[in-house]
């Protein structure tokens, strides 16, 4: 999602471990949530947490702030993932976190329930799953990447966004034309529910359904039921549809003589973190955890 002002912070530049080591086991490719993994390298508790410490993240390139799946149809940006690709040519998993910038861009100022007919609103997410299903068919392209794995996204904050963003990203209606949250909640829920039938259908695509997950783990709303799994992710979705994450989500910061809880977009590095150790209880520690870390490879080879 697009990458505002609030999050400048993020912005890190000739840090240290921004080169890669050539050793990544996955590669994360997405959009603002995807640039907030990487620049935090939130992956690295979670992973270190279930004993894949060894298991290396690239990203640096194709982890961009404000991108859309749309984008990453095009040339330009496929050729940022083959290069990440050549570079590190033991990488056999994607990370994929893509598709909300492009709902957010038709209902930022439109209420589309009320301006658009119901095959109007199936058409433009149908559109939006045909561009994840490109993508994922382009990363399955490659004879290294064996699993592509589609993070969801959970629920925005709409109530947050309509104070802060006309103030940061000034000449933009961010009013989605009056919807409620639950309006806006069922927005996303229609198009991840898309990303999640495609990656059921798909061979070598997995789901990480996340609406729900940060109710569910701070309790807020009381007694808010966990997302679900895989193979049915039913009931599709988790959490309360009628309500944001918990404002804990975002990190508060202070703009024009206000105080914000956070963007109501972008969630913080613990936010993050619960995600991903959400994928690796579903698939990543499934898949490498029986491997052995290169020091130990290392040492059976001597032995």
């Amino acid at each position: 999602m697009a990458l505002l002002g609030v999050a400048l912070s993020l912005l890190v530049s000739g840090c240290s471990w921004c080169q890669q080591p050539g050793d990544a086991r996955i590669l994360l490719v997405g959009d603002s949530w995807a640039q907030g993994i990487w620049v935090t390298r939130a992956w690295e508790e979670p992973f270190r947490e279930a004993g894949l410490e060894h298991i290396h993240w690239a990203g640096e390139s194709t982890s961009i702030g404000g991108r859309k799946a749309s984008d990453f149809v095009k040339r330009e940006y496929q050729d940022k993932i083959r290069v990440e690709l050549q570079k590190n040519p033991d990488i056999d998993t994607v990370h994929l976190i893509i598709g909300g910038n492009d709902v957010l861009g038709r209902i930022r100022e439109t209420n589309v329930f009320a301006a658009w007919s119901d095959q109007k609103r199936e058409a433009e997410w149908q559109s939006i799953a045909r561009d994840v299903r490109s993508i994922c068919e382009f990363l399955l392209s490659f004879p290294q990447v064996r699993h592509v794995v589609i993070a969801g996204y959970d629920y925005l904050n709409v109530e947050t966004i309509r104070r802060i963003l006309p103030l940061v990203d000034v000449g933009k209606n961010w009013d989605f034309g009056g919807m409620s949250q639950a309006e806006v909640n069922r927005c996303f829920i229609e198009v991840e529910r898309l990303k999640m039938e495609l990656a059921r259908e798909m061979e070598g695509v997995e789901y990480v359904h996340n609406f729900g997950l940060s109710q569910h783990a701070l309790n807020q709303p009381e007694g808010a039921p966990a997302p679900s799994g895989p193979p049915d992710f039913d009931p599709f979705p988790g959490g309360d549809p009628e309500k944001p994450m918990p404002d804990a989500c975002f990190d508060a910061f202070e703009f024009a003589g206000q105080t914000f809880p956070g963007d109501g977009v972008h969630p913080n590095v613990a936010t993050h973190q619960r995600m991903i150790a959400h994928a690796v209880s579903l698939y990543y520690k499934g898949w490498y955890a029986a491997e052995p870390a290169p020091q130990a490879q290392a040492t059976a080879q001597k032995q």
